[in-house]
Order: structure tokens, then sequence, then C-alpha cells
């Protein structure tokens, strides 16, 4: 009977931080499935996994369940998988240092405090309070990465992770490695240790959140200058409109001297250049001042790249996205369009097309290139084709959590010869 109460009350002390851990993970990947039973399950698995017994000069076991634990990331959420063996390495360090402290504490209390001499129920209780103690540990864990790790975080490129994951692999080699130095005699000299471990998976998280704000901070600036280009040119359309207003009259005087004179060959020549000057050279093309100014300067490039090109935009309603989002989304997949289409030897075969629908509360975004390079994928990623591929190839990984972040749908289709992406967000 003792032995059946002490599963049940250290299983719901394993579920309750099993679940704090789920949801710290969650701040750093997506669940595979949204039922509620396969999700208790997850959080079932996970519980029995971080509630790996630490012992000192002993490691094995922990490295095993080290490996387990990426196996659990791997097989259970959806994200790519560096990003996986990047959480991994963030919080299985920190489930290693808790569990041996804790569990330290327990078996020092016990071996100094009553001389290895405890009744059953003493010792069941004293387990199931140093286990207990992990609780509000995790809660603690918990709440400060839910104020530092924001959606966000997966704009960082594959560099920024990289840095983190060997900040955390070292620190978790080193409580490793110190933990199986010492002896149950002196296991408390693996405390501090164990704490710097923590610290520091906690420190990368706090340095992940300012990663983040930098290159949030970047596509804000890119969004910032596209806007005061467009407003630039606006300003110049006006002024230009302006000054052709005020010399209306001396207009009209010329041409009607050469229709006078029957030049009607310099009179429509006239005109011509007169349509011309009055041609804005920044176009509207919807509500949204951010869409109208990365397209106008898209629009621009695609020229100077002589690329035949087709923008397709009714947007009868603005899209509840926000427009740094907006931008990030349109500025990414025009770029690389551009990019595939430049790298086409012949100039006619350069063809992109851009179609974009607000309608019925759906934003529905397709963009086709043609192309020449080709398509490589690995680890479930788009290669970059350019010869400096450092800094490059993580459009569309931004483009992907912009969906996800708004609960839409993503479809990459190409062939031979063409590449698009079509995006479809409802709000």
């Amino acid at each position: 009977m003792l032995l059946l109460l002490e599963f049940i009350i250290n299983w719901m002390i394993s579920l309750t931080y099993g679940t704090l851990i789920f949801l710290i993970i969650n701040r750093f990947l997506s669940f595979r499935w949204k039922h509620l039973v396969i999700q208790f399950l997850a959080v079932a698995i996970l519980a029995a996994c971080s509630n790996i017994v630490v012992y000192p000069e002993e490691v094995t076991g922990t490295i095993g369940f080290f490996l387990f634990f990426i196996v659990f990331m791997a097989c259970c959420f959806e994200d790519e998988l560096y990003l996986k063996l990047s959480a991994a390495l963030i919080i299985f360090p920190v489930i290693a240092a808790s569990n041996y402290i804790t569990q330290d504490i327990g078996s020092l209390i016990w071996m100094h405090l009553f001389n290895s001499n405890m009744s059953p129920a003493a010792s069941t209780i004293l387990h199931s309070l140093t286990l207990a103690l992990r609780i509000p540990f995790w809660y603690c864990v918990y709440t400060c990465i839910l104020k530092w790790i924001a959606p966000g975080s997966k704009m960082l490129t594959r560099k920024m992770w990289l840095i983190l994951d060997m900040i955390s692999l070292t620190s978790f080699i080193s409580v490793i490695t110190v933990i199986q130095k010492t002896t149950s005699l002196n296991s408390y000299t693996a405390y501090p240790t164990c704490a710097a471990c923590i610290l520091t998976s906690l420190g990368c998280c706090g340095l992940l959140t300012y990663m983040a704000k930098a290159a949030r901070a970047d596509i804000e600036l890119q969004a910032y200058q596209y806007q005061q280009t467009y407003y630039k040119e606006l300003e110049q359309n006006q002024q230009t409109v302006r000054k052709l207003r005020h010399d209306m009259k001396n207009h009209l005087n010329i041409i009607g001297t050469f229709l006078k004179e029957q030049q009607t060959e310099q009179a429509e020549s006239y005109l011509q250049e007169l349509s011309h000057e009055f041609s804005a050279s920044a176009k509207i093309y919807c509500q949204n001042s951010i869409i109208n100014a990365v397209l106008n300067s898209k629009e621009q490039l695609a020229k100077d790249m002589e690329i035949d090109y087709q923008f397709q935009i009714d947007l009868e309603e603005i899209p509840a996205i926000r427009d740094i989002d907006l931008c990030s989304l349109f500025a990414n997949t025009l770029d690389n369009s551009i990019e595939a289409c430049q790298m086409i030897p012949r100039i006619k075969d350069r063809v992109m097309s851009v179609k974009v629908r607000c309608k019925n509360h759906f934003f529905s975004y397709q963009i086709e290139n043609a192309k020449a390079h080709e398509i490589r994928i690995e680890n479930e990623l788009i290669q970059t084709s350019k010869p400096d591929s450092e800094g490059h190839g993580i459009g569309l990984q931004n483009i992907k959590s912009i969906v996800k972040k708004y609960n839409g749908d993503i479809n990459i289709t190409y062939d031979e010869n063409s590449f698009a992406v079509t995006i479809l967000i409802p709000f």
C-alpha cells in the first residue's frame, strides 16, 4: 500500500513539473498534434524522461536519457532539426543539473542527519519532498522563459543558433564531467557547477531574446527604408504635377501653335512627353503603404534586371497582419524570385508573377518565377544557390514562421523550370 501511494504521489509531482517543461519546450518548438490525449501522453513521456536519477561517478544513464530526449523532440515537434537540437541542448542540461541537486540533497539528509537509519515511511516522505522541490524550480524557469523567449526567436539564423548550442554544450559537458569526478562523500562540491550550468542555459535564453530583437530591428529598419523611399517618390511626383499644372497654359499654347501650323507630329511628340512627366513613378497598389513601398521598390529592381513581371494586386480588405510581417513576407519572396530570375542567362526567359488577394477574411499570396538552378534540400530546408551561403537561405524560413504565426498555410512547388510559393492566411 505504501509503495502504491508513493508511486501515485511521485507521478503526480513528476507530471506537474513535466507539464512545465513541456510548456517551456513549446516556447521553442511547435508540437505536432493538437489532440489533448496525445499531448498528455507526451507530457507523461517527458515526465519520465525528466525524472532521471543523476548519481555521482555515474553519467552513462544521463547521456542515454539525453539521446532519448533528442529523439523525443525530433518525433513530437515539427520544426527544423537544428531547432530541435538547440532546444534539447538548452533544456536538458537544466534537467540534469536540477535533478542532481534535488536528489543529492535528499541523499545527504538521509545519510548525515539520520545516519542512513530511517523508516520506510520517512524515506518515502523525504524522497517525495525532495522531488517536489523541482516544481517551484521549474515554475521559476518557466516564468523566466515565458518573458524572454518570443515567437520571433525562430527568425534567428542557423549560425546564431550554433553559437547558443556551443555555449550550452560546453556547460553540459562541464557539469557531466564534474558529476562523474565527484563521489558520494563530496557530492556537494558539484553544486556550484550545476548552478552555473542552469544559469548558463537561462543566460542563453536571454541572449536568444536579444538576438531576436536585433533580427527584428533589421526588418523594421528595412520596412522604414522602404516607406521613406516610397514617400520621397510620392512627394517628388506631387511636386512635378504641381509644376506641370502651373505651366499648363504655356504647354497648351505650344500645342495649339503646333496644330495651327499643322505640325501634328511635333504636337503628338510634345503630348507624349507631357504624358510621361505626368505619369507617377510611385504606384499605389492598395491602401497599405508598406505593401505599396515594397512592391514599388521590387518592381524597379525587376525592371533593372530585365525581368518580365506581372503584379495582380486585389486587396479589397486590409489583412490583419502586422506591417513588419507583411514587409518581411513580400520582401523575402520578391527578393528570392528576382535573384532566381537574375541567374537565368537568357533575358527572355526571366519571368515572374505575383498575385495578391484579400477577400472574405482570407489573405492569399502567390509568387511564381522561372529558374535555372536545381533546388537543393538539406535538413528539411531549401538551400540557397548563392556562392556566399552564410547569412542567406533564411528567407523561406522567416516566411514559414510568419505564416505559422497567423495560423496560415504555405505550399511550395517547383519543377525543372519554375518555382512557386502559395500562402493562405485567415484573419
